[in-house]
């Protein structure tokens, strides 16, 4: 089953790295041969931005995630899938 991840772009989440965001994740996915199991999308604001970045898992509520903590969210993604 693939997994779905949304990153917000709107203002507020593309000031605090987005598109960064986006694309430290799609070189993670690449890099660990993942790109027939993630997708990756784009949204507009989801209304959760206060700290970080929001990001959704397949359709689930958003969790906020930034630069740093990139690494271990792809992990705990993966992980879910069962």
């Amino acid at each position: 089953m693939t997994k779905q991840i949304s990153v917000c772009i709107g203002s507020s989440c593309h000031l605090k790295g987005a598109y960064r965001l986006i694309e430290e994740l799609r070189q993670l996915i690449a890099s660990r041969g993942l790109l027939e199991e993630v997708e990756l999308k784009a949204n507009f604001c989801a209304g959760r931005c206060q700290h970080a970045v929001s990001v959704q898992v397949d359709g689930n509520p958003c969790i906020q995630v930034n630069e740093e903590g990139i690494g271990q969210f792809l992990k705990e993604v993966l992980e879910e899938r069962g």
